[in-house]
């Protein structure tokens, strides 16, 4: 097998750290937006979410502006709701 066949397998290994590691600071009632996320590895937030949801857990967005050096920009909030019943 090619190095190239293992592509996605690897990908999705690296992936699922970075996941539970998401996921278990919304749990514990922590809410995220991308500039926070950075901080933790996580320099894609909004495709996490979007596997985190795909996956079946609930999870809130809000708009909210922050500061920047270049003056307000719009960023979403991300918080655990749950699983669905």
């Amino acid at each position: 097998m090619s190095d190239q066949q293992n592509l996605p397998d690897q990908a999705h290994r690296i992936q699922q750290p970075k996941e539970r590691m998401i996921l278990a600071m919304m749990q514990a009632g922590r809410s995220l937006n991308r500039f926070e996320a950075e901080q933790y590895g996580d320099h894609c937030l909004h495709s996490t979410i979007s596997t985190l949801r795909n996956k079946g857990y609930r999870i809130n967005d809000t708009w909210e502006k922050i500061p920047t050096r270049f003056g307000k920009i719009r960023v979403k909030r991300y918080t655990y709701v749950g699983l669905p019943e």
